[in-house]
């Protein structure tokens, strides 16, 4: 087994023992029930000692949505400009290829007494489209979870759309389908 694998696992458990023991030490500061602590009686060496273990995990937990939210501006910003300076070729969307594959899935909903199953209807529907683009043959497929009926309706609605292609990189493109979400 790799050496820095075992030593990024033993990382990852230690920092969620801290943050527990850190969670459980600002609870246990707060008044938290036991034999020698009367509830409500406040020890703020205790919380102070919790906040300080879990500050890592605040910390943590705020770089990753910063992170999460710099990869998203990102991808809209890859998005923009794709529609602003891509090549522009437009779809006819009763030629697009739709395959539905749509099923009740039965879930188990509750615990205990109250435990029952109930059915979710499942949908789900794959766009193949091929465009030729300056001798090369562009695919593109797409996942969309709607109902395969209202997928075209939409599409009959809509009867065209764009699909924007980088001149320098056809594999980077963008279909609008933007007319889906409304």
């Amino acid at each position: 087994m790799n050496f820095k694998k075992i030593l990024s696992d033993f990382g990852s458990y230690i920092f969620i023992g801290l943050t527990l023991l850190g969670f459980l030490i600002i609870y246990a500061g707060f008044g938290g029930r036991s034999k020698r602590n009367v509830v409500g009686e406040t020890n703020f060496y205790f919380i102070g000692i919790g906040l300080l273990l879990i500050i890592p995990f605040i910390v943590w937990t705020i770089k990753n949505k910063l992170k999460s939210k710099q990869i998203q501006d990102d991808k809209t910003a890859d998005i923009q400009r794709l529609i602003s300076f891509g090549e522009k070729i437009t779809i006819n969307l009763d030629d697009l290829q739709i395959q539905s594959n749509s099923y009740k899935q039965e879930i188990s909903v509750g615990h205990g007494t109250q435990q029952r199953n109930e059915y979710v209807d499942v949908n789900h529907n794959v766009i193949l489209l091929e465009v030729p683009y300056k001798n090369e043959l562009i695919k593109y497929k797409l996942n969309i979870n709607m109902d395969s009926t209202k997928l075209r309706m939409h599409f009959a609605i809509k009867e065209k759309t764009e699909l924007y292609v980088d001149q320098e990189n056809p594999n980077n493109n963008y279909l609008d389908l933007r007319f889906l979400e409304n």
